[in-house]
């Protein structure tokens, strides 16, 4: 029995090898699917399934779910293909590189009007006047600010009357060039005058100016006004005045832009709530010779003057710089002769880039069926600018002439198409790699 059983299993494995042999090689199976020469597509062209996510070489039907694929020809675009991708044209233009550096400052009084009332002799404070009552009091010159009661003042005042009495022309120089320094004149004068001395005095402000409390002035506290009963030695500021409608703007211009400041340039300047402010006269009086490091930007002065108080201190201004480049792309000199540098320019919404790759997609023909041909354009760029109505261009040294048109928009849209045909486009400047072929088994 068990002899039989093993003679049946190898005559049915000696059988079935001698079927399997004898049977046509197409039957089991189905040779690599190879597109034939005359359906192979022309370089730049691929054909693309409209519902799956599959790119082939040949027409065809998608082998994924079987629709018919279309064909895609990189660069050239219908009429209504154009309208459908929004499809704009722009020049490349020529002309002076002008660009608008923008930045933003609060407005604050110039410190380089500050001036400090300063009491030169100790005393104490017995009644204060309109100047050192309030801030943005404005004083006249000679006005008064404190009556100071001062036992040193008035026992030189004694000394003065004994030396006008005893006739010490030495002594008596002596103090009158003391009340001098004290800015005391007067008290000194009505002694002579035969008047007794005083210990209780105004202190008046020598100049005139805004009285301000915060400080102007670098490494300069802030001020206080002073109080009645309070001590004041001798040198103690009292009041800090400043010329009322000369201000200044510290602003800060990004390191990208920091080259095109110079001081004496003109400035523009705009606020929120009165608009452009071409009356206010501005110019760059100081530029940073460095950047400050944690925002990469460099520190710009301007000083101006508002005579009709249109603005506030603390009002946060618009600065705009006017810079015109040289051939060397630093800003050129607006009092020289010489006629400004040319370049070529193309706006930025024609530019696609990697950030170290930079193309736009030019016109190389029109059909007479309305039809157009693009080409890559890889280019060399110069810097950005902007210009007053905030349109930014492009200074372009290699890639593209004045005349020539590119697509401002739907230039992205071009470029995905080369990259579905597998021409150079943004990605691939040779050309992205042809899909793999799909197998049938």
């Amino acid at each position: 029995m068990r002899w039989s059983l093993w003679i049946t299993a190898a005559g049915g494995l000696i059988v079935g090898v001698a079927t399997i042999a004898l049977l046509p090689r197409h039957t089991l199976f189905s040779a690599t699917a190879r597109p034939e020469s005359a359906n192979l597509s022309a370089p730049g062209e691929r054909w693309a399934c409209p519902m799956m996510d599959f790119i082939g070489t040949k027409p065809g039907d998608c082998p994924v779910c079987g629709m018919k694929m279309t064909k895609v020809t990189a660069g050239e675009l219908t009429l209504e293909q154009q309208r459908r991708m929004g499809v704009a044209l722009v020049r490349v233009t020529e002309g002076p590189a002008t660009a608008t550096v923008r930045a933003y400052g609060a407005v604050r009084y110039d410190d380089r009007t500050a001036q400090v009332v300063i009491p030169r002799v100790p005393g104490r404070v017995v009644k204060r006047y309109p100047a050192a009552l309030h801030p943005g009091t404005l004083v006249q010159a000679g006005d008064p600010v404190i009556d100071l009661y001062s036992p040193e003042a008035f026992a030189a005042q004694g000394e003065l009357a004994a030396a006008v009495t005893l006739g010490d022309a030495h002594t008596l120089s002596a103090l009158l060039q003391r009340f001098m320094r004290w800015n005391l004149a007067p008290l000194a004068e009505a002694v002579i005058a035969g008047k007794g001395p005083v210990d209780t005095f105004p202190i008046t402000t020598p100049f005139g100016g805004l009285v301000v409390l915060d400080s102007v002035e670098p490494g300069m506290a802030p001020a206080k006004l002073p109080q009645v009963g309070q001590e004041i030695m001798a040198d103690t500021p009292l009041l800090r005045l400043v010329e009322p409608r000369s201000f200044m703007v510290v602003v800060h211009v990004p390191e990208t832009r920091a080259h095109w400041v110079r001081v004496g340039q003109g400035v523009k300047l705009s606020s929120d709530d009165r608009g452009d402010l071409p009356e206010v006269q501005a110019t760059v009086s100081w530029v940073s010779p460095e950047l400050n490091l944690e925002i990469r930007a460099r520190e710009v002065h301007l000083h101006l003057r508002d005579p009709r108080e249109r603005l506030l201190p603390g009002s946060l201004v618009n600065v705009r710089f006017q810079a015109t480049l040289g051939a060397d792309f630093n800003v050129a000199d607006a009092r020289s002769p010489e006629p400004a540098a040319r370049f070529t320019l193309v706006p930025k919404s024609a530019v696609l880039s990697t950030g170290v790759r930079h193309v736009a997609w030019r016109v190389a023909e029109r059909q007479s069926d309305g039809r157009v041909r693009f080409e890559l354009a890889p280019l060399a760029l110069g810097p950005r600018l902007e210009d007053e109505a905030g349109h930014d261009l492009y200074v372009v040294r290699a890639g593209l002439k004045p005349g020539d048109e590119v697509a401002a928009q739907g230039a992205f849209l071009i470029d995905s198409q080369a990259q579905l045909a597998g021409t150079s486009s943004l990605m691939f400047p040779a050309g992205a790699a042809a899909p793999a072929e799909v197998h049938r088994h």
